[in-house]
Parts: structure tokens; sequence; C-alpha cells
């Protein structure tokens, strides 16, 4: 019996579902990578060059993954079971919601957040305060609430010195 294929009358689905993936230690089946490397069938280019819509979206929709994942390991947001359910932050076990964005839509918020932050690291270099974490805020018109943004990587000095400003008290 070939290993590829799935013959009904020598065994069951659940039987050759469970020979194919044995070799693997993830419940969930491998992935295909028919479509992750080669040439483009509709260009005949690598398809990390392809300029075709359907290339542009392939390696889009893999560095948000990418992101997602790194976001997620930098949250300490636990794996779930299933690895393919990660893919969605929405199945994320967590107490917080997240969203994660990549690529050119978040450039001008990244770009006005470095911006603030050389202003604050300039004033603050004078005084010798660099040493504390940043935080920019962002207050939009007729709105008395306001978007807040850290580099992930600050994430946990942030929290302390915020959760202290609220009266809350840690040891050393």
């Amino acid at each position: 019996m070939s290993d590829d294929f799935w013959n009904a009358e020598k065994e069951s689905f659940a039987e050759y579902k469970a020979r194919k993936t044995s070799h693997s230690k993830s419940l969930s089946q491998p992935n295909s990578l028919r479509n992750q490397h080669g040439k483009c069938k509709y260009s005949k280019l690598e398809k990390h060059k392809c300029k075709c819509r359907t290339c542009i979206n392939r390696r889009s929709r893999n560095k948000g993954r990418r992101k997602q994942n790194l976001v997620r390991k930098k949250l300490k947001i636990p794996n779930n079971k299933f690895y393919g359910a990660d893919a969605h932050e929405e199945n994320w076990s967590a107490g917080f919601r997240v969203e994660v964005k990549a690529g050119k839509q978040v450039q001008p918020v990244a770009t006005l957040f470095y911006k603030c932050k050389a202003q604050s690291d300039t004033a603050h270099n004078a005084i010798g305060g660099k040493s504390k974490p940043f935080i920019q805020v962002s207050m939009p018109d007729n709105s008395t609430n306001g978007i807040v943004s850290f580099e992930l990587d600050d994430i946990e000095n942030i929290c302390v010195e915020v959760l202290k400003n609220f009266g809350y008290s840690f040891g050393d």
C-alpha cells in the first residue's frame, strides 16, 4: 500500500491519518509545502520575487502570522493545544484582547512613535532620565480618552511603573 493515498478498503480514515502523521509530535496535520516554495504558476518567477496578487497576499499573510507569533511569545500568552488556533488573536488564552497589524499600514503609527521617542530621549539625555521606559500617548480631537503606545520589550517595566502610580506596591 502506498503511503500517499488512502485506501478505504484496507484502513479507516483515522488509521490513515495516524499513519501519515506518526512522525510528527504535533496533534495537527502537517502543512502542505506545495504553496511555499518554487515558481509562481502565473509569472513563472520565484514566489519570493513575484509581484502577482496571489504571491503578494501569501507573503503578507505569512508576515502577519510571524508577527502574531512574536507578539504572543513576548506577551507570554501560552500556546493552544492545536497550533492552528494560535493563528487568530481571538483564540489566544489571555485576559485581554489583542489585534496585531504588520506592514505598510502601521508605518505612520511607527513614524509618529519614534519621532516622539527621539524628542523625549533628547530632552531626557540632558537630565539623565533615559533609563525610564517611554510611553507615547495620542489624544485625538473630540475625545478625552487617549491611545497609548510603547515598545513591546518594555511592557513589564511599563506595567510595573503604571501600577505604582495607581497605588500598587511591589517588592525589590
